[in-house]
């Protein structure tokens, strides 16, 4: 568990446009947020803290609190964490809260994130390729950019266990970006990545040259978008409405907008019908880890 500033504190940041009053319960004088590793893939701590500095320093000068961050490296130690009130919020994928909201009802979602585009992962390959289907992908030939956010590793995990052994393996981890690896495929250079959806369209619409020599084999379903939550009683519900309020009106002021365009957010919302719904369906088609084994995907 390492301690640092990431993005939760910007989220808090959002919510904080006075100082916190007294509910029934005393405000924390220090927020604790926790955050999964899994979002800052290879991203160094370093580069994470330089990053959220100068917006943990607005919190504290227009709150007067202080907060901390910690990361953890699996979902169930930051949800462990909530439950003894340990930490007041956290942050989870979207899948990893369908695996945990039904065992730790202690817990309870605060404001969830609106994407342009749906989440959703894909391997892609040239225009031309003559595979049609992912068990014709052999070996070790699927790449994957630096910093390939978790759901598209759960993707391809599910995938896997669907096919005959030694199809779509991943092709040794080396240093290049999306748009690099997705220059390979164009090329013939590489027989596959594994892309987000949203990720393929960006550069379909930045290098359209190349990106006419690209094709989606096949994709994932909608995943349910990244939750944050807090566990009922562990913070003064005073705390927890200016900060959902202020989420929600993130998109409304300045600094708001600033930070949705940062993270390339719509906004925040409520958790709804739809989002449970989602929720449902991530579940079954990608049961939880069995115990023992790490939570988050690779």
């Amino acid at each position: 568990m390492v301690r640092l500033s990431g993005v939760v504190v910007v989220a808090v940041v959002l919510a904080s446009g006075a100082s916190l009053k007294a509910g029934d319960e005393a405000p924390p004088k220090i927020i604790k947020l926790g955050v999964l590793a899994g979002m800052f893939r290879d991203v160094s701590p370093a580069l994470v803290h330089a990053a959220a500095t100068p917006f943990q320093d607005l919190f504290r000068k227009q709150t007067g609190v202080e907060s901390e961050v910690e990361m953890f490296a699996h979902c169930d130690s930051l949800a462990s964490q909530l439950k003894e009130k340990k930490l007041h919020f956290g942050v989870f994928h979207g899948f990893e809260w369908a695996w945990l909201k039904g065992r730790y009802p202690e817990l309870q979602p605060l404001a969830v994130t609106v994407t342009p585009k749906k989440i959703q992962a894909c391997l892609v390959i040239h225009s031309n390729s003559k595979v049609e289907k992912p068990a014709e992908l052999q070996g070790a030939c699927v790449a994957v950019p630096l910093g390939a956010k978790a759901h598209t590793y759960l993707y391809l995990d599910r995938l896997q266990q669907t096919l005959p052994p030694g199809c779509c393996q991943l092709a040794p981890h080396d240093e290049r970006g999306s748009d690099e690896i997705l220059d390979a495929v164009s090329e013939g250079k590489t027989p596959a990545a594994l892309m987000d959806l949203a990720t393929l369209a960006a550069y379909q619409d930045s290098k359209p040259g190349k990106g006419r020599r690209l094709k989606v084999l096949c994709q994932s379903d909608p995943f349910p978008a990244t939750v944050v939550v807090f566990r009922t009683g562990g913070v003064d519900q005073n705390t927890v409405e200016k900060i959902r309020s202020g989420l929600v009106k993130a998109k409304d002021n300045p600094h708001g907008r600033a930070f949705l365009f940062l993270w390339q957010l719509k906004g925040f919302e409520e958790s709804n019908a739809g989002y449970e719904a989602q929720l449902q369906t991530v579940l079954k088609a990608y049961p939880p880890p069995p115990p023992g084994l790490p939570n988050a995907p690779r």
